[in-house]
């Protein structure tokens, strides 16, 4: 039998459903369940402070509803004058804070109801969507951020623009919800048709990430789908390595639910790779499991049919062969922090944004001082994977004006290779499937670490440390040297041995740890790893080859 979801959007009159009247209604603070799973398609998610959820049920009043927007900006793309529109916004609604995310877009959280169609109708007129930010489609497609003029770069912009375009939904029902207006919104207009998705659109949601070999910084094997560029003679993109069924998150208590790593599928010529991508997605349609979405992924086809079924039948809805996958190599995680020249003109600078968190907080005045230089310079922005931000199109002779701007705003790239690579999801108050905690006490548990790190002489040595407070892992916990996840209030679940170029899953060390013991049953490890690793060992690798063999 389908799932509940399902018939939602069998029903939904291509995800129409009743959005618009209860939308419209503002004698009730927040949404039915099914326009709730409705609105997901539409990049937006209803939520509640859940710090006042308790204090507000006891007193039997309406919880604190509110909204959330999720930004659809294929690999993390967006102009000056839209991240000006973005934070005008922000001032409008007034909220302090603006997140961005290991997909490399942009949420807005805390949008109360009677704001939110104005708020995506002015979002949409800076030319900025959330269609599909979230929702059972192909979610924000991913890129490696760095910009240049180097052909080869261009290209991978080029197929990240091709892709997105072609995989995004055709429903009129955006248009009408959110930029038309209720004029548009009429059983009497012509019926939707959705070529790729159909009524039902996926079972489950879909990512996609390009990545050029060599750089992973996108995490290019936690992907449904995973694009591995490969350069030809001239410079641009010859072929594409073509990756399925990764995917991170799990359930806990759930032992057939777990972390998989992509597995390489064919190589194939980049004017082969649309319509590949395109088979794929609609293989997943077609034979993903509706019944049950906790194993509804595209991963668990790929299991469940084996690689070698999964192949003849996506080469079934093509025509053309698909050529055994080339050999790939991953070095090093790159953070593409700091200052770059991008040619004898122009440069770009890296910057740090703790957890994605864009505000003004104390001395660090992350906003004020972003809006300063984004108004002086008129940049463009890149998110990267890591929840960081790239401004690109920087006069060379400006690095010294642009470095003082950032000193007077307290915004530094960190030293410590550790602090530039960690990452942490939202979790609590916002999200609704937080466990627990993940980025309010994430900075702590950080900073103990990197103290016991620098005090063993290791301070300048990479340490790729992660946090998410459940196992859905936004932000990629099972991928990183130590990963900790949301297990139940207060505790985590601790995962080592991943490695900092995002090529293999780590492994569960020590179950249900309270949050004020973490850094004490990690800290042997380091210490371990101090007197005992190899000259190039990182620390992943050195808990894959003494740590993890000894649980088994």
């Amino acid at each position: 039998m389908a799932s509940k979801i399902e018939g939602y959007k069998k029903n939904s009159q291509y995800l129409r459903g009743r959005l618009a009247e209860e939308l419209s209604d503002q004698s009730q603070p927040t949404v039915s369940e099914e326009t709730r799973q409705l609105l997901k398609f539409h990049g937006v998610y209803a939520q509640d402070d859940r710090d006042l959820r308790r204090q507000r049920q006891r007193a039997r009043e309406p919880l604190a509803h509110s909204f959330m927007a999720r930004l659809a900006l294929p690999g993390g793309r967006l102009g000056a004058a839209q991240y000006l529109a973005i934070d005008d916004i922000m001032n409008q609604l007034e909220l302090p804070s603006l997140r961005l995310t290991s997909r490399q877009s942009i949420q807005l959280h805390g949008i109360e109801k009677p704001h939110l169609r104005d708020t995506l109708k002015n979002l949409n007129h800076s030319l900025v969507s959330t269609l599909a930010g979230c929702g059972d489609v192909e979610r924000n497609l991913m890129c490696c951020p760095v910009p240049s003029r180097d052909p080869l770069r261009q290209d991978l912009e080029h197929w990240t623009a091709v892709l997105s375009a072609t995989l995004r939904p055709q429903t009129r029902a955006y248009a009408e919800l959110w930029i038309d207006g209720d004029k548009a919104w009429s059983s009497a207009e012509a019926e939707d048709v959705e070529p790729l998705y159909g009524p039902t659109y996926l079972p489950r949601k879909f990512k996609t990430a390009i990545a050029l070999e060599g750089d992973n910084c996108v995490d290019i094997f936690s992907q449904d789908l995973g694009l591995v560029a490969h350069p030809g003679r001239d410079g641009t993109i010859d072929a594409f390595t073509v990756l399925v069924g990764g995917g991170l998150a799990k359930s806990h208590g759930v032992e057939a639910t777990h972390a998989r790593l992509a597995e390489p599928l064919a190589t194939v010529s980049a004017g082969q790779v649309v319509a590949l991508a395109t088979a794929i997605v609609t293989v997943q349609r077609d034979f993903g499991n509706r019944e049950d979405r906790r194993y509804a992924r595209l991963k668990y086809l790929v299991e469940k049919w084996g690689l070698s079924r999964f192949q003849a039948t996506v080469r079934e809805r093509l025509d053309f062969d698909l050529d055994r996958p080339r050999p790939l190599h991953f070095g090093p995680l790159d953070d593409h922090l700091g200052w770059h020249p991008v040619d004898s003109q122009t440069g770009y600078i890296g910057l740090h944004v703790a957890n994605g968190r864009i505000q003004d907080s104390g001395p660090v005045r992350v906003r004020t001082g972003l809006r300063r230089l984004i108004e002086r310079y008129q940049p463009e922005i890149v998110i990267t994977p890591q929840q960081n931000l790239i401004l690109t199109g920087l006069p060379l002779d400006c690095e010294s004006q642009v470095h003082a701007l950032l000193t007077q705003f307290d915004i530094a790239v960190p030293s410590s290779p550790m602090v530039r690579m960690a990452m942490a999801c939202p979790a609590l108050p916002t999200c609704g499937l937080a466990i627990t905690e993940s980025e309010r006490v994430f900075g702590d548990v950080l900073a103990k670490i990197q103290a016991i790190w620098e005090s063993l002489g290791m301070g300048q040595r990479p340490l790729q440390v992660r946090m998410t407070g459940c196992p859905n892992n936004c932000a990629r916990s099972f991928m990183a040297e130590i990963g900790f996840v949301g297990r139940s209030l207060n505790s985590y679940n601790v995962y080592v041995g991943g490695r900092d170029n995002g090529t293999q899953l780590n492994r569960l060390y020590a179950e249900n740890i309270k949050l004020e013991h973490l850094v004490d049953t990690v800290q042997p490890l380091l210490e371990h790893y101090a007197e005992e690793h190899q000259a190039e060992e990182s620390f992943g690798e050195f808990c894959q080859r003494l740590v993890l063999p000894a649980l088994v």
